[in-house]
Formats: structure tokens, sequence, C-alpha cells
């Protein structure tokens, strides 16, 4: 399965490697029950509800606790191994089981022991879940019987001695199939932390001090999502940077990404990264109740939080524009007082002066030591003044050619013009969010504004030499604020040393950081393929971007648009039909394909208002900020009533060891998404065959996790198109 699949007692105690390290072996992290005698179906007897990993990374030395809570859903007593797979090689100190009160004793298999152990467990229970592991070390310990409808609390804990190399930390933790899914990472560096990163989940990540954080999830886990991954860094300047690169054999680019975020500072230091902010807030009629309320709450909560090295200030609007002051002003305990009574003052009524509003936030004198910012919210269209969409963005972009004040935008509900306030917010250095109908504007002001509360870098460059990056899709990069994380994804052609240059402004002040990294050559860097994703899923945003806001429909562009979206399993709203059953099997699937996402971009772009209008602004914000490889493809839609959005799951693509499948019907199975069903495979192999098991002798670790898959399959194993069925 990925890069997430490698190193799980060097990952899941937090070993830290080098950048050349990343080709470690693969890694599991959650243990499993192998029943004793034949069958098939393990979960028909045993259920995983929950498991919870803590890992203690102190120096050299890490101390690892893995709870796991099985249950015996049969009606029989259930005799059965506990199995945790081990990378080959990794050497494990003081591993302890204990089942209840009981300490139970165990073995680890390495080498061939444990390959024969796994093949036996695979001739036995010809259970398709137990080929991932093939190729894996393990522990394994007898267990006591578990009667029938009793829980098993098996609690492993081990220490091992780490490696002091500095540089690129990676943690992984496999997952089985549980509803319930705990991790704490507590981190102790020698040196300041950089980015830390998850390609897989949205991990919350605190930090107590310049060398110290916490990291945490909690969740369901699936075979959808097989794995938790983790990355972070350490640094010696005031930023971090990380370089990660992927780059398959069989392609002339690699893919890359870039992740730069601040280290943790000190609080005088963190406290004087100011800004002068504006809110500009809508209070049309439309704006009147729990949105009106909402609105006022998080005013009050943000103004409360504001410096006294901050400027700010409140511009309310309707058919008419109310500043509370004509200019910004220092943050001052009576400057809040004044502006809060002003807040609660506020009342709902008339029409929308969108351009009236924000040219008299755009023209207002400010300090110009200080980065300006707009916070812009509205529930509705242009009504008042200037009504036009276009003019009213050639009129602001004109007003702010000169003090380029960012402008960050916050759409409420369905009746806002998606394609206006997105053009809005990214022409003027910004980006947008939308609350839907059901969601909190209270909660959506507050969180926009904790993103952009305290900026570190603005006006970002960064070049790479050595790497020749192309492809790169950020014309203008994101500024970075505190708590947050700059991550650039594009492709190379150049690996080997590099040296990163990330510059840009602090306050009036011009910095230059520089990092020597190593960028992956080709067929070489990590296993896990989501940098490639992560790329694919922005590359999708900025041709859909191109659709929507500048209506550009050429063939080229709608042609890599099926392509991306097809090979990489990131459903839009324009291709979502690439998960239903039967729609790949034509004698022109790519040229159906393209025709269908045409009729559906003439029937969806045009709708800037109302819920399908929202869904599309919706899905572009997720792809834009796309961060990781999306657990479980899905797309935002209007509910049937239009009245709202909603997210929809397909359940029909999956992504196994770097490759994307779609399920075809019960005739085909899972179907590769490069490959056409209809036509015949170079071989047919019976699962639990002889020759399926001569096949499992040469596979990697990769294509054991697709072959993996239970039911019928077609794809790509040692450079052959197989089927893969179960005996009659």
């Amino acid at each position: 399965m990925s890069g997430c699949v490698r190193t799980c007692l060097l990952v899941c105690l937090g070993l830290l490697v080098a950048d050349w390290a990343l080709m470690a072996a693969p890694a599991r992290a959650s243990g499993l029950l192998v029943p004793e005698g034949a069958g098939q179906a393990d979960e028909a007897r045993w259920h995983l509800d929950a498991v919870r990993v803590r890992a203690q990374v102190r120096g050299p030395i890490a101390e690892v606790t893995i709870g796991h809570v099985f249950r015996n859903v049969s009606t029989e007593a259930l005799q059965a191994e506990f199995v945790f797979p081990l990378p080959p090689g990794a050497m494990v100190s003081k591993p302890t089981l204990r089942h209840g009160k009981r300490v139970l004793a165990g073995a680890v298999l390495r080498g061939a022991a444990a390959r024969d152990a796994w093949t036996a467990d695979l001739r036995r229970r010809k259970d398709p879940s137990l080929v991932r592991h093939l190729g894996s070390d393990v522990y394994r310990v007898r267990l006591p019987a578990i009667p029938a409808g009793a829980r098993a609390n098996l609690v492993l804990t081990f220490e091992q001695t780490l490696g002091a190399d500095a540089g690129l930390a990676e943690f992984a933790c496999p997952l089985q199939a549980t509803p319930s899914f705990e991790i704490v990472v507590d981190l102790e560096t020698t040196a300041p932390l950089g980015p830390v990163y998850s390609p897989t989940h949205a991990v919350r990540v605190r930090r107590s001090s310049p060398t110290r954080a916490r990291i945490e999830y909690a969740g369901a886990s699936s075979l959808d999502t097989p794995c938790l991954g983790l990355y972070w860094s350490t640094t010696r300047s005031r930023i971090g940077a990380t370089l990660l690169t992927y780059w398959p054999k069989e392609e002339k680019q690699g893919y890359y990404l870039v992740l730069a975020a601040p280290s943790v500072l000190e609080s005088a230091r963190q406290a004087r990264r100011a800004q002068s902010v504006t809110f500009v807030v809508d209070i049309s009629g439309s704006m009147s109740g729990e949105k009106l309320e909402g609105m006022r709450a998080a005013l009050q909560s943000v103004i409360g939080s504001l410096s006294q090295f901050d400027h700010f200030n409140v511009i309310a609007y309707h058919s008419q524009v109310a500043p509370l002051w004509a200019a910004p002003r220092p943050a001052t305990e009576a400057a809040r007082t004044e502006a809060l009574g002003f807040v609660a003052g506020l009342r709902a009524a008339g029409h929308t002066n969108i351009e009236g509003a924000l040219r008299t936030a755009l023209t207002a004198p400010r300090p110009s030591s200080k980065p300006s910012v707009v916070v812009f919210l509205t529930d509705g269209r242009p009504t008042k003044g200037e009504t036009d969409a276009e003019k009213i963005l050639t009129s602001i972009r004109h007003v702010n050619e000169k003090t380029r004040t960012r402008i960050y935008v916050l759409g409420v509900g369905v009746d806002v013009n998606t394609v206006m306030l997105d053009r809005l917010a990214l022409e003027n250095g910004g980006a947008p969010a939308f609350v839907p109908p059901r969601g909190s504007v209270e909660q959506g002001l507050i969180g926009l504004f904790g993103r952009i509360r305290h900026p570190v870098l603005m006006d970002i460059t960064l070049e790479a030499r050595g790497m020749r990056p192309s492809e790169n899709l950020a014309a203008r990069l994101p500024d970075l604020f505190q708590g947050g994380e700059l991550i650039l994804a594009g492709r190379y052609t150049g690996g080997g040393p590099v040296e990163l240059i990330l510059s840009g402004r602090d306050g009036v002040l011009e910095r230059e950081y520089h990092y020597a990294r190593k960028a992956a050559r080709r067929g070489e860097g990590l296993r896990s393929d989501f940098p490639a994703r992560v790329w694919a899923t922005r590359r999708i945003a900025a041709l859909i971007d191109a659709i929507r806001l500048h209506d550009s429909r050429t063939p080229e562009l709608v042609l890599e648009l099926v392509r991306l979206s097809t090979e990489f399993g990131v459903l839009t709203e324009y291709t979502a039909f690439l998960a239903e059953e039967g729609c790949s099997s034509c004698s022109d699937v790519e040229g159906a394909n393209s025709q269908r996402t045409r009729l559906n971009i003439d029937r969806l772009a045009p709708k800037v208002v109302g819920a399908a209008g929202l869904a599309q602004a919706k899905g572009q914000a997720e792809r834009r900020a796309a961060s990781r490889s999306s657990p479980r493809a899905g797309t935002w839609a209007a509910t049937p009533d239009g009245r709202d959005v909603q997210r929809i799951e397909a359940q029909g693509v999956r992504v196994l060891g770097n490759r994307t499948y779609y399920f075809r019907g019960q005739d085909h199975g899972w179907v590769g998404a490069t490959l056409d069903p209809g036509k015949a495979p170079e071989a047919t192999i019976v699962r639990w065959s002889p020759a399926f098991f001569a096949l499992l002798e040469k596979t990697t670790p990769a294509e054991n996790a697709r072959l993996a898959q239970p039911g019928r399959l077609l794809l790509s194993v040692q450079g052959r198109i197989l089927r893969i069925v179960d005996p009659s």
C-alpha cells in the first residue's frame, strides 16, 4: 500500500531518517487475528472494535503502546493467533503482549520463516486480506480461547533505540478496519520542528514548544484508508521546509511537494506579527435572524482577540455603506469597546451594495508598515449600486492595484454569485470560503480569521535550483501564517542535490531562507504516490477554474480533465459519472467520457447562483487547497430540494498500492483505471490455485496491496494484465 506501508517500527516510533532513506521496507502497525483451522471470511468470526496507539519519542528512545479490542462475533469459542506484522530487519526490544492481566509469550519470525507462516495462513484461511502482509516479518502470539460474544483486550508494548539522523522523519500507521481508531504521538526533537504533515488524514498538531509537539487523530478507519501517514522535519531557521518527491520509473517527470511552515516563535514576536484588517460585513435584509446573530458573535470574538499591535475597522453595508471609522485604528481597549458597541447595534435591512462597501474599505488610509487585509462577508448578490459582476471585479482590481490588499471572502448560503466571489478573492491575493445554509456563520468567520491571524511571510517566491521544476501550479503563492503551512505541488525533471530558496516579506523586511535538499531521480524516492495525487487534484482545480471562471472549454482542456480524473480517481462535479458501474464498457471510452464531461460542463458551469453553483464552489475550494490524497472520492452536489448542498462519496472507486480501481459490476469486479474491461486479459488466474501462489512469490508489496482486494479483479501485475477470480 503506498508509502504508508513502510517502516512500521521505524515509523510508528518516529525514527528520524535522511531524505534518501525513504525507500525503507513496508510497514504494519495494527495487529490482526488469524483463527486456527481452515476457513474463509475471518471477519465473520471476529471484529476489531477499537485501536489505540500511543507513541512517545524522546531522543533516541521510543516507547510504543498499541491497544486492540477484538470481539468474537461467532457462536463458538474462537481459538486464534494475534499477529503483528513487522518490517524486515526491525529490531524490537522488550515486546510484551498483555491479555487483560495476563502476559503472553510470543515469537518473532523473520525472513523465510515469516513468509512460510504467512503462506500457510493463506493456504488455510483463504483470506484475501492477508495477501497484503506477504514479505513482512511478524510477531505472533497464540491466544487463549475467546468465548462466543466476548471481547479480548490486547495491549502490545515495546521499545526501540532509534538513530540520531537529523532531517526528515516519517510516521506511518497502516490501519485495519475499525469504527474507532485513535493515535497520539508525543514528539520531542533536539532541533526546532519545521513542517508537520499528513498526506492521509487531517491530524491535529499542537506545538507546546519549538521542539515539542503532540499529534492526534481520532475517527473510524477502513481499507479505503489503509494507513495514517505523517512526516515532519527539523529546522535551524524560523521557517522550516521539506521536499518530498516521487518519480516512477515509467514516467519522464517526477512529482514533488514542498512544505514550508514557521517554527514555534516567542509569544512576544508572535504578537508583533500584526496587520491592518477591515471586516466588511453584509447587513442587508436577507441577513436577518440566525445569520446576523452568528456574524455578530463572530465579530465580537475576533475583535476581542486583536492585540495592541493590530489596526482594524468594521464596515457594515446594505443599501448604504456604514463604516465604524474613516480608517483602521489601533486595537486599543477603548477602540475595541467602541467597535463592540457598533457591532451590537447592527440591524439587517435594505439591499446589497457590494462595490460601494469594498471601494470604501480599499480606499481608506492605512498604516504602510502593516499588511492590509479585507475580510468580506456576504449572503447575496449585488442589488444596489453597481450590480454587474464583471464591472465590480474590474473596479476592485483597479482600486487595489497600489495597495495590493488581500481580500478573503466568506460567502453565506446559496444566493451568492460563487464565480464572482471566487474571482474576487483569487484575483486579490486571498482565498474564498463558503458556508452552506445549514452551516454556522459564526464558526465560518472565526475559522477564516483564525487562519490568517498572524502573517509570517507575504509576497512569497520559491526557487528550486537543480530540480528543474515544471507544471508548477501556483502562479502566485499564498501567504504564510503562524500555525499554517505552505504546500506547493508540481513536477520536475532534475534529480539530485537541490537548493530551495524561499523569499518574501516579513512586515517591511525582506527575508530569504536557503535549504539544501535532495530530489529523487527516476525510479527512486517515496514509495507512496501521494505527491502525484496532490498535484493531480490541484491541476484539476486549475483546469476547472479555467472553465468556470474564464469560460475556457477547449477539447484539450476537457481531455486532460477526464484523463487526470480517471487516472487518479479525483471525481469532480463534471466527472462524477466515472464511478458508475457501466461507464467504461464501450469501444471509445476516452471519447465517450469526454463527451459526457462536456455535456456536464455545459449544464453546470453556467450555474453560478443557487445550490448547484455553491456545490461547484465548495468542490473547487477543496481541490485548490488539497494537501493530501483523499481517503475516499466524492463530490459536492445540490440536495434534491435545491436549498442546500451535500457531499456524496463514491462507493465505486478506490486507491490501493498507488493505483486507482473502479467497480465495473459483478461481471468485471474491480478494474484498474487505465484498463478496458472489455478486452481479454493476458491470463485468468484462480485465487488460491498453484498459479496464484506462484504469482505471489514474485510480487512487490504494492502489488500485494492491490491483490488483497476480494472478488474479481482486472489489474496489472509484474507487467502483465491479469484477471483474478474466485474458485468456481
